[in-house]
């Protein structure tokens, strides 16, 4: 790559604001973060970008986001090609800031019970799984705008898929593990009357939702010997470990010491989320439960993880744009400054999946990922994303152009 100095920004690092600065790029990597706002390029060749005083800030690392779900079935009775939907997905997420995508698939057995549940089956299905897993290889060792990566999400009630799972283990299939339990009376689902409406169709009886819900309450789940199985294959194969939805301290007690889990993804209770993090885990909390200011399911609200501190890392969950909006939210909303903001989006994600080393913060050495982010009117926007040092978006907000005979077209 040749180098590139995007020049008049306010650099977002990892502990403070550098206003007006500049920053070096050349082969792939950061190479000089700068006090000079009009740094110049050491290379006659050198392209210069004029930030024009926007932020530039680390680009953002999404852990977790089922989101290339809806992208291919937008509809329950619709599915759209696979590679299509990921290369129109990639654009988006480029546009939004992220440039890490862990996509989040779930593994799951394929009687869940209930209809909306049910039109995701055919999406889940190993023969689509395996698809998808596969594309997602070949986005990152082919053609791509973004790093695509794999977020293994296996229910434990999975007992036929347990073979499967030990598979993507052992072929490194995948960059990050959570084990989920989505019994109904317990995490997510501790309110069965939740579990009723969020799960079942309208049109469904009592009686059928009640059946439902009792074959649910006594599925059969993997055995603590096949899971502390797995995950001591995915510790030995260098694969971060997450739970989710933990709703009690004992158990953060079984996932930690049997499951190895480092990262505690969306706890749904206060104190939980506090003992995480008292354990040196990460804590997840979900971008677009910042911008409603609740949970979706009436669980632990975001905001408040955040100022009791007790949360590390925003994910966008299923809506990838909350991530930008979130941030900014945090910063103006005075739970955060911008920078500890940011770094739930960047270095902390990158630090609990293990590749700080690399990427999630603007200094020297590490690779050139990075999005420069300006406001229109109380909006944040990504006008350009770099990544390893190449521009591979930008956006140019118009307002009327006046033509020179004087007349306005919109």
């Amino acid at each position: 790559m040749g180098e590139l100095v995007i020049q008049n920004v306010n650099v977002v690092l990892p502990d403070r604001v550098l206003e007006n600065g500049s920053v070096r790029l050349q082969d792939q990597l950061i190479q000089e973060v700068s006090e000079n706002p009009w740094l110049a390029p050491e290379d006659p060749d050198g392209r210069i970008v004029d930030g024009q005083d926007a932020y530039l800030l680390p680009g953002f690392i999404d852990i977790h986001s089922d989101n290339i779900e809806t992208v291919i079935q937008p509809r329950p009775q619709s599915m759209i090609d696979f590679e299509l939907a990921m290369r129109e997905q990639e654009k988006q997420l480029v546009c939004q800031g992220i440039t890490t995508m862990y996509h989040s698939l779930t593994i799951m057995d394929t009687n869940f019970g209930g209809e909306r549940v049910a039109q995701k089956q055919q999406l889940r299905s190993p023969e689509n799984l395996a698809r998808l897993i596969g594309l997602i290889r070949n986005f990152h060792e082919g053609d791509h705008l973004i790093r695509h990566r794999f977020h293994c999400r296996y229910e434990i009630t999975n007992t036929r898929g347990y073979s499967m799972l030990l598979g993507f283990i052992r072929n490194r299939d995948m960059q990050l593990l959570s084990f989920m339990d989505h019994t109904p009376g317990q995490g997510q689902y501790r309110n069965l009357e939740f579990f009723k409406n969020h799960v079942m169709s309208q049109s469904q009886t009592e009686e059928e939702k009640n059946r439902i819900l009792t074959d649910r309450m006594n599925r059969t789940k993997l055995t603590a010997e096949q899971l502390a199985l797995a995950a001591d294959m995915a510790v030995q194969a260098g694969i971060p470990i997450a739970s989710h939805d933990d709703d009690s301290l004992e158990k953060l007690d079984y996932v930690t010491q049997s499951l190895h889990a480092r990262i505690c993804e969306f706890p749904v209770e206060l104190s939980v989320a506090k003992e995480a993090r008292r354990r040196g885990m990460s804590v997840v909390v979900g971008a677009t439960n910042v911008l409603m200011g609740r949970s979706h399911s009436n669980n632990l609200s975001a905001r408040e993880a955040i100022e009791n501190g007790c949360a590390d890392i925003l994910v966008s969950d299923y809506f990838p744009a909350a991530i930008l909006h979130g941030v900014f939210k945090l910063w103006e909303d005075g739970l955060l400054s911008l920078p500890q903001a940011v770094n739930m989006a960047t270095l902390n994600p990158a630090k609990a999946v293990r590749v700080a080393e690399h990427l999630g913060s603007i200094e020297p050495g590490k690779c050139a990922d990075l999005i420069l982010v300006s406001k229109k009117g109380d909006i944040p926007v990504v006008l350009s994303t770099f990544i390893n040092g190449e521009e591979v978006t930008r956006l140019h907000y118009r307002n009327d152009f006046v033509g020179k005979d004087g007349a306005r077209y919109d």
